[in-house]
């Protein structure tokens, strides 16, 4: 089977910089995998992702959705010499922690705090999955979304299945969680392959 992996860190290969395998390991143990998943990526990045292959060679699409409120760049001003981040967006949590050994990140953090709206990046999150959503209509027996983040009130994937709940008992250093965590999200999506 040839698969497909496209999205956030969640799926992401973090053995470019840990030691250790995730899922998305396990998963290419089995099966063919091509993963052009990008820790920290945004919303429009997984769009530009599955637009960068032709999606009709692949058995299986895995795409993994992240957070609405990652704001496209091209080049991240802290990881862009990282192995795993160096294609990441920006992020509020992320810039704030970086401020204090990089000064020149205040006004991110002053737009992040003061002018930065979430009503209008759920809609734009909106607009991005609905993208992605008619790019996979004709192909849509052969895709599964996926989150790691709680999706209550974003856009809904008809089969999307949320990985959240892991983080309490299971969080960890590959693809955030631990090797049970990254176990049991495999089990469940070999399952549905």
């Amino acid at each position: 089977m040839n698969i497909l992996i496209c999205g956030d860190s969640f799926a992401a290969d973090w053995t470019v910089k840990y030691a250790g395998q995730g899922w998305p390991n396990l998963l290419a143990q089995e099966f063919a995998v091509t993963n052009l998943a990008q820790a920290g990526c945004s919303e429009y990045k997984i769009l530009k992702q599955l637009e960068s292959v032709d999606l009709t060679e692949y058995d299986k699409i895995i795409v993994s959705h992240t957070s609405p409120y990652r704001i496209y760049i091209r080049k991240h001003p802290v990881h862009h010499n990282d192995p795993l981040h160096k294609d990441c967006d920006l992020i509020y949590t992320d810039i704030k922690e970086h401020v204090l050994k990089d000064n020149t990140l205040q006004p991110m953090v002053d737009y992040f705090e003061n002018h930065f709206d979430f009503e209008h990046a759920k809609y734009m999150h909106t607009l991005l999955c609905e993208r992605i959503i008619n790019l996979l209509t004709p192909l849509q027996d052969r895709v599964l979304h996926i989150s790691n983040i709680d999706w209550e009130d974003l856009y809904q994937f008809s089969n999307m299945i949320n990985f959240s709940y892991l983080f309490e008992t299971n969080r960890g250093l590959m693809n955030h969680f631990d090797l049970d965590g990254n176990c049991i999200v495999f089990d469940k999506i070999k399952s549905l392959l």
